[in-house]
């Protein structure tokens, strides 16, 4: 048997499929009588059609507007009309045919008897002869009463030991289709039973091994719907369901939730685009879908960029940025002398103003696009017509033109431009879509710039484009106007970017609409006209760093590159690196000292004669010293007698080292004479943490020092005439005193040394203003001790962990910072984590724990993919990776005394 070629496409938009009968079909004219044709008669809300099983005969639809009497002949009925359609003759798509003249049509049932169908057909018929409002209101009953009376058939369970655990009605929405049926969720699956049974009787969805994730959605701007991703075994591999209420879509999503293998979220996405391991491309589409964007709802299609404006050049030079189109500007506003007369309009506007009528991503934008690839979507949408030749896709050039100059074309692209073949750009079909009035030429396939060979290399440049650095350095501006904070209200008049008020989320309660006709008004407004995506930012979109090739496990390069600004510091301790998490998940031990009886509470670098050196200091008041390339410890001394050390560091370009301690202390020893230099008490408790930054002004080394009296000191170190020297006067040298309500056991200095970031034993976390220290902002989360906190090579992040297991990635270059990230409480052993110490380098993290653990953390996964005990008994207290160019050392420190270090052979012998 052949396969139906009915579907749902074939109905106006909102009209109801409801059942079908197997009949012979005869029709009578003024002029003939067509012989008897054997088929399907089809029952919809707005119209009868019959399917021929014959395929050369096309699909007949007969409007009930447009007949004029059904009656009953035995068991046949008789419908006299006077206008008919004809879809599909011979299976071809093609623009319909209408005849208008009075025709006579006779249906006789095979097995159904004329009365049930009778008693329907004339029910929709009389309500399609009603004023606007009456029809709808008789329309909705009817419509209503068939699908109460419609239960979900137990018969479809696989297993009769499935519960159920959720059911409802729902609305199943494809491209311009939206077919109401059943949803229902039991122990083992979940059903889609469709009130039509089209185009299947059911859909059945395994919820342990079939559904990938699921998504929130909106449908009409409110927020009751659901998409379902499925496996690639699976069939459909979508479902779009859309609910009566948005309590009953928050039961279903939370009935599937066990089953949901959740996105990453929107901050971790951000940060890992803005660090080169999401392309362009694949953040736009990221961002598309978690602003509700579908490519199931031709209302919210996911919408991309004009990233091109040059389509006449022989050679298209991506280097070039004249080529590009300005991102910063909506589509309206990128031609001066039309928004003028926008704004004109706009000035001159009764509330509700808005700038632009049109929308940039509507079903006709979308299809405008793609109607070679979809013709069937082009005749349901324009009533069984395609577009005016001349005003279809024909040209990429001309199309650019009327978006640049058009009175009301301000519409952007659809991702398939930036991936795939190109076969949109075809008409592999062949199909008719009319000749153009300016040359009579057929209308074929797309006419490509000069720079574009084929439809393929077409897509592949335009990818290179979108991917491109002028695009990577400017497409947060076009974020910020479409999903972003310049999306809406005053941001939006100033940005150019406003639309009709019905575009927005929020501008109309459906729920609340009781009217009929004024809720289909506003519905067929919505469906056509085009929705703004969901806003996700408020604040400025964080720009891309510079010079990164989107590539998995891509690394994050040196701070010059990514400011494009700021040179790279001297000194080998502050060379920015990248790990690759290759190498971090291959390390392994290869020595370990024993040399300190106590916990190690300092870890520091320096190098003698290019070679770099470690320096550890302990509470039992040693400083050791290990040279990297034999593993061999060269130094142990104790500066001060009876006083353990509690934090260390290395001055930039010297040998000289800082030492915090117990007794409230700070020292200057310089280790290349073993000599005491200074021995100050500079707080009224211990120290527990050092940090060195730079003043910009006078270029002076600026210390900083942590207390448990709950201070921190800066402090202003001079070089001596030695340029290898430092000296430290506490009497004359402090610059400010930073107050804090309970003890600061943790602090960093911003890499552009202007910040300076604290945590304390309570958990608060502050940044404050280096050197006047101004206190900038305060930022939430840690319940318990933060015991580091760390920013990014680049200064754009902060990493914060503390006792309570918590991670914390917080965006520190925008003002006020925002957390991007947040792990949840970590668990391991049965026990929460507990944080003591971290290094990072912009994506990996690694943490140390109290149960000595080295945890390595992917920012791309967000998750630790790496455990190894490290020091036993206690905790892990210091972790630093050594400034070697050429490969990665990693050393830790413990409770338990022992330094070890972590690397591969080429450097560790």
């Amino acid at each position: 048997m052949p396969a139906s070629r009915f579907s749902l496409l074939l109905l106006e938009p909102g009209e109801i499929y409801f059942e079908d009968f197997s009949v012979t079909y005869t029709c009578t004219t003024q002029d003939s009588t067509i012989q008897s044709q054997r088929g399907r008669l089809r029952l919809c809300s707005k119209s009868a059609m019959f399917e021929p099983a014959d395929v050369k005969y096309p699909i007949l639809k007969i409007s009930l507007s447009y007949c004029s009497s059904v009656s009953k002949e035995e068991n046949s009925i008789v419908i006299q009309c006077n206008q008919l359609t004809e879809m599909l003759a011979n299976n071809i798509v093609a623009p319909y045919v209408f005849f208008k003249k009075t025709f006579v049509l006779k249906f006789t049932f095979h097995y159904a008897t004329s009365e049930e169908c009778l008693y329907r057909l004339s029910q929709l018929h009389r309500a399609s002869t009603l004023p606007p409002k009456e029809q709808q209101e008789m329309m909705e009953a009817i419509i209503h009463s068939r699908h109460a009376r419609v239960q979900f058939d137990p018969c479809w369970l696989e297993d009769l030991h499935e519960t159920v655990q959720f059911e409802a009605k729902v609305i199943q929405v494809s491209p311009l289709v939206s077919n109401p049926g059943r949803v229902v969720v039991t122990s083992a699956r979940l059903y889609y039973q469709p009130y039509n049974r089209e185009p299947c009787p059911v859909i059945k969805i395994r919820l342990a091994s079939d559904i990938e994730r699921v998504a929130r959605r909106r449908y009409l701007l409110q927020n009751s719907a659901l998409e379902i991703y499925c496996k690639e075994h699976c069939t459909p591999k979508y479902l779009f369901l859309a609910l009566d209420s948005t309590s009953l879509c928050d039961e279903l999503f939370k009935t599937l939730e066990p089953n949901n293998k959740p996105n990453i979220g929107l901050d971790v996405a951000t940060l890992q685009w803005q660090h080169g391991i999401l392309s362009n491309y694949e953040y736009l589409l990221f961002l598309n879908s978690a602003a509700d964007r579908s490519f199931n709802d031709l209302t919210q299609y996911p919408v991309f960029p004009w990233v091109v404006k040059d389509f006449t050049s022989a050679n298209l030079d991506l280097e070039d940025p004249s080529i590009y189109r300005d991102l910063s500007l909506p589509i309206g506003a990128l031609n001066p002398n039309r928004l003028k007369q926008l704004l004109e309009r706009f000035n001159d506007m009764p509330e509700p103003r808005f700038l632009y009528g049109s929308h940039y991503m509507a079903p006709g934008f979308v299809l405008f696009y793609l109607a070679r690839k979809y013709p069937q979507l082009v005749l349901c949408l324009h009533g069984g017509r395609f577009d005016h030749p001349d005003r279809m896709f024909n040209s990429l050039q001309q199309t650019w033109q009327n978006v640049m100059n058009g009175a009301a074309d301000y519409k952007e692209l659809v991702p398939e431009f930036y991936d795939g073949e190109g076969e949109f750009l075809v008409n592999y079909l062949d199909i008719n879509f009319g000749h153009r009035s300016s040359d009579g030429r057929a209308v074929q396939d797309v006419e490509l710039p000069p720079w574009a060979k084929s439809p393929q290399e077409l897509i592949v440049k335009l990818r290179q484009a979108l991917e491109s650095e002028h695009v990577s350095k400017y497409l947060h501006l076009w974020i910020d106007l479409i999903f972003g904070h310049l999306q809406r209200g005053t941001k939006a008049i100033e940005a150019r970017n406003l639309f009709h008020p019905l575009c927005y989320e929020g501008s109309v309660d459906l729920c609340t609409v009781i009217d009929p006709v004024t809720r289909l008004m506003y519905e067929i407004q919505i469906l056509e006209f085009g929705q703004i995506p969901r806003q996700l930012f408020t604040k400025p979109h964080p720009a891309r760093f510079a010079g990164l090739i989107p590539t998995p496990l891509s690394l994050m390069t040196s701070p010059d590159l990514q400011n494009g600004s700021r040179e790279e510091e001297d000194g080998v301790e502050n060379r920015t690196r990248s790990w690759s998490q290759s190498r971090l998940c291959d390390l392994k031990i290869h020595t370990v000292f024993h040399g300190h009886k106590k916990s190690v509470t300092g870890l520091a670098f320096y190098s003698q004669n290019d070679d770099v050196q470690v320096v550890s200091v302990s509470l039992d008041g040693f400083i050791k010293v290990y040279k990297l390339r034999n593993g061999k410890q060269v130094l142990s001394v104790n500066p001060i007698e009876s006083n353990p050390l509690t934090a260390c560091l290395c001055l930039p370009e010297s040998n000289a080292l800082l030492l915090g301690t117990l007794q409230n202390e700070v020292a200057l020893y310089q280790i290349d004479c073993c000599r005491l230099d200074n021995v100050a008490s500079v707080h009224d408790d211990n120290v527990t943490a050092l940090g060195i930054g730079k003043d910009e002004k006078d270029g002076n080394v600026i210390l900083a020092s942590a207390s448990s009296d709950c201070s921190v000191k800066l402090w202003r170190i001079h070089r001596t005439c030695s340029f290898s020297h430092f000296r430290f006067r506490p009497t004359t040298d402090l610059i400010a005193e930073l107050e804090h309500d309970s003890s600061v056991v943790s602090l960093d200095f911003h890499p552009g040394g202007l910040k300076l970031a604290t945590g304390t034993k309570e958990g608060q976390v502050h940044l404050w203003e280096v050197p006047t220290g101004l206190p900038l902002d305060a930022l939430p989360g840690h319940t318990d001790e933060v015991s580091a906190v760390k920013f990014s090579p680049d200064g754009s992040k902060l990493v914060t962990v503390g006792h309570d297991g918590l991670l914390q990635v917080f965006q520190v270059d925008i003002d006020p910072p925002q957390m991007v990230a947040k792990s949840e409480e970590m668990v391991a052993h049965d026990k929460h984590e507990d944080f003591r110490c971290l290094a990072w380098d912009g994506l990996s993290i690694l943490l140390g724990t109290a149960r000595g653990e080295m945890l390595i953390f992917d920012l791309v996964a967000f998750k630790v993919v790496r455990r190894v005990q490290a020091h036993a008994p206690g905790a892990l207290t210091c972790i630093a990776v050594a400034p070697i160019v050429d490969d990665l050392v990693v050393v830790t420190a413990g409770q338990d005394g022992r330094v070890c270090l972590w690397g591969s052979d080429a450097i560790i012998p």
